[in-house]
C-alpha cells in the first residue's frame, strides 16, 4: 500500500471571496500555475516540464498560462519563489534546546532536512532536477543560485556563531565548512537511504564541527 502524498501548503491565505480581477484572484491563479509546474517535475522530471503540460494540469487553455507566465524562464522564476517559500515554511518539530544556539540551529537543519527526505521526497525532486538543469542552462542557474547561495550563507552565519560561541572548533574557515556541510547534507537527502544512515551522517558532521573536549584549554583562576 503506497503512502498518499500529503498536500501542497499554501504560502499565504488569501480571502475566499474577492472580486473578479482582483489582485487575490491573480496571485491564486499563479499559484496554481507554479503548483502545476511542482507536480510535472516532480512526477516527470524537468524534461517533463512543458508549458502546455503545465496549463493542462492546471485546468486552464495556453494563452491564461501566457498571460500570467509569459516566458518558461518567467514559470521557471515563480517556481523558484515558491520552493523558497516552502523551505521557509515548512519545518520538522523544533529540536531540544542544548544552550547553544549554533547547535540548536545545526541539530534544526539535520531535522529538516530528514523531514524533507522522509515526508516531502518531491520536495527534494524538483530541486534536484532544477540544480541539475542549471549545469546545462545558464537561464536556469542565474534564478536557482540564489536559493542555494542563501542556504550556504546561512550555514556559514551558524559555524561563525559556532565558533564565537566556542562550540565549534576556531579552527575552521567557515566559508569552507559551510560548503562541506551544505555538500554532504545535499548528497545524503539525495540518495535512498534510511533514517539511521541519515542519522550517523548527522553526528559525523556534527562531531567534526565540534571542538573536542581534550582541545578545551581549562580556565584559568
Amino acid at each position: 500500500m503506497t503512502k498518499a502524498e500529503p498536500p501542497l501548503p499554501e504560502p499565504a491565505k488569501t480571502a475566499s471571496r474577492v472580486p473578479a480581477g482582483s489582485t487575490a484572484t491573480k496571485d491564486n491563479r499563479s499559484l496554481s500555475l507554479v503548483r502545476a509546474a511542482y507536480e510535472v517535475i516532480a512526477a516527470e522530471g524537468f524534461e517533463g516540464l512543458r508549458t502546455r503540460r503545465v496549463a493542462d494540469r492546471a485546468g486552464v487553455n495556453i494563452a491564461t498560462l501566457h498571460y500570467y507566465f509569459p516566458t518558461k524562464e518567467a514559470l521557471i522564476r515563480g517556481l523558484a519563489e515558491y520552493l523558497a517559500s516552502l523551505f521557509v515554511s515548512l519545518h520538522a518539530p523544533p529540536v531540544s534546546p542544548t544552550g547553544s544556539a549554533a547547535l540548536d540551529r545545526l541539530r534544526q537543519e539535520f531535522a529538516d532536512a530528514r523531514f524533507y527526505r522522509l515526508e516531502r521526497p518531491e520536495l527534494l525532486v524538483v530541486i534536484q532536477e532544477l540544480i541539475l538543469r542549471a549545469h546545462r542552462d545558464p537561464a536556469v542557474r542565474s534564478i536557482i543560485a540564489p536559493l542555494t547561495y542563501h542556504w550556504r550563507a546561512g550555514l556559514q552565519q551558524l559555524i561563525e556563531e559556532g565558533i564565537s560561541e566556542g562550540v565549534f572548533r576556531p579552527d575552521l574557515v567557515p566559508v569552507v565548512a559551510a560548503t562541506l556541510v551544505a555538500s554532504t547534507i545535499s548528497g545524503a537527502i539525495n540518495f535512498t537511504l534510511g533514517p539511521e544512515v541519515l542519522d550517523s551522517i548527522f553526528r559525523e558532521i556534527e562531531r567534526w564541527l565540534i571542538i573536542s573536549q581534550k582541545s578545551k584549554k581549562p580556565r584559568k583562576h
